[in-house]
């Protein structure tokens, strides 16, 4: 079960704004609705890896942390990547945040993401 927060909603929207066309932007969500179906199914896709956490934060013992690489056109702009928390014994997916290599070459900032996980717990 998909649980979506506020923080990816925003950060979706914003993703989606950077394409110019319309089209772009149905295909782009379209794509990612794909991609929150697929890991609803499986949590660990093949192109998604564990992720630390920011430093001082912990989990309730049964979240993970994940992070998925999603190409979605050339460039910087078409790296996409979501940051999500899985709860493998509810089946539980959080996605927290969505964002492309040109916005964040590697992660939003450290306090972004604990502030964000805070929230949710």
């Amino acid at each position: 079960m998909i649980e979506k927060t506020e923080q990816f909603e925003k950060s979706f929207k914003k993703l989606v704004k950077s394409y110019k066309s319309k089209s772009q932007q149905v295909e782009f969500v379209n794509f990612i609705s794909n991609y929150l179906d697929e890991i609803t199914n499986n949590p660990y896709p093949n192109k998604s890896r564990s992720e630390s956490l920011p430093n001082g934060l912990k989990l309730p013992q049964e979240w993970v942390l994940y992070k998925l690489r999603i190409m979605f056109a050339k460039g910087a702009s078409g790296q996409i990547r979501m940051l999500y928390l899985v709860n493998e014994q509810d089946r539980i997916i959080k996605p927290l945040w969505i964002y492309s290599h040109k916005q964040f070459a590697k992660r939003p900032p450290e306090q972004d993401i604990k502030t964000v996980i805070k929230q949710l717990f």
